[in-house]
């Protein structure tokens, strides 16, 4: 379900509102959003508009811990 996972270039990087950006592919779709403050926050398009909350709610479960991990490195 979750392909492609990648943690680009982080927005206003090296300020104090940096916000660490991510990637990923979800059945085929591109997605692309923000985390921070161990919080998901999507960009457009959203994937709850194509997903069930259940599957989306493992999604972002997925986006946090994979986060976590690659900040913590």
């Amino acid at each position: 379900m979750l392909q492609n996972f990648e943690v680009i270039t982080p927005l206003f990087e090296g300020q104090a509102n940096e916000r660490f950006q991510f990637k990923l592919n979800i059945e085929g779709n591109d997605y692309r959003g923000i985390f921070h403050d161990k919080e998901v926050l999507w960009f457009q398009p959203h994937p709850h508009n194509s997903i069930e909350k259940d599957e989306l709610n493992f999604v972002e479960s997925n986006v946090r811990n994979l986060m976590i991990n690659r900040l913590m490195n």
